[in-house]
């Protein structure tokens, strides 16, 4: 099989339709049927059977598309990377960061930012952790804020800061909450594993009363007099009063990152960026009580 079987194959397998196929192809409906039988003869076996006018594929055809699949995934991505390369320019950031980093901590930065240089776009989307460095490797983004990186293969991962976590409860709590006396049946469990993953190097909640997906849900529960949980000090100062806002024993801290693709060259507008957060950020992460 030559490329142009394999595309008519893939065509019809991923539309089930002789006729969409053609049409995807921008060829006509007896053209894409000649491609296709002559893709057959090359082959030796059928990959196609016809049933009532309708084409069904062989065993040999699935076993076919599934060695063809992930080739054909990755010309997408690449169709998406060359898209995203034709509409960087330098006087625009694309940034990405959690949604916890999200509700006040990067806006705080990017107004301050604006304040220096006015004329540069700057285009701001959450995600989580893992999401954000493939969209990196995949450059849809320029840079990425975020806790605990996985620092895949072409990430480059910068510390900028260490902040606290903190316990967050609508009960009263005298003095710093000692993490393993944090009540199971009262705990609210995020399903988030950023900071989570520090929080089990101390302990390991097997039990709770409800899970979510955001820190940010998990504030706003507490603050709806639900429950306990365990957050980053921006969340738990965007989300809740003070008397809310508790330190932890022993003491967690979270390091927060700036990630780039180690394979591109950052623009001036983007390096502004990074010295701004790296200059800015520990002004503005506020304290415990």
């Amino acid at each position: 099989m030559n490329l142009r079987h394999l595309e008519m194959f893939y065509a019809v397998m991923l539309f089930g339709s002789l006729t969409e196929a053609a049409s995807s192809l921008c060829i006509s409906q007896p053209a894409a049927s000649k491609l296709l039988k002559h893709a057959e003869q090359r082959l030796g076996f059928a990959l196609f059977k016809r049933i009532k006018g309708k084409l069904q594929p062989t065993k040999e055809a699935y076993i076919l598309y599934e060695e063809i699949k992930p080739i054909y995934e990755k010309i997408n991505e690449l169709n998406k990377l060359t898209h995203n390369l034709a509409k960087n320019t330098q006087g625009k950031i694309t940034l990405g960061c959690l949604p916890s980093l999200g509700l006040s901590l990067i806006p705080k930065l990017t107004a301050q930012f604006f304040k220096k240089y006015p004329n540069v776009f700057v285009s701001i989307g959450t995600d989580h952790t893992q999401a954000l460095e493939q969209k990196l490797l995949q450059r849809e983004i320029d840079i990425a804020v975020t806790f605990q990186p996985y620092t895949q293969h072409g990430i480059i991962a910068t510390p900028i800061l260490e902040i606290p976590l903190v316990y967050i409860d609508s009960q009263s709590v005298v003095s710093a909450q000692d993490i393993h006396s944090i009540d199971e049946n009262r705990w609210i469990q995020p399903d988030a594993d950023s900071l989570m993953r520090i929080v089990k190097q101390y302990r390991t909640f097997n039990s709770s009363m409800m899970s979510v997906q955001t820190y940010y849900m998990a504030s706003e529960l507490v603050r709806q007099g639900l429950g306990c949980s365990i957050t980053d000090v921006y969340t738990a100062a965007y989300s809740l009063p003070k008397e809310m806002i508790h330190e932890l024993k022993p003491r967690m801290y979270a390091t927060i990152y700036i990630l780039r693709n180690a394979n591109v060259s950052t623009t001036k507008a983007t390096e502004d960026f990074i010295e701004l957060i790296k200059s800015e950020i520990g002004l503005i992460t506020p304290s415990i009580n």
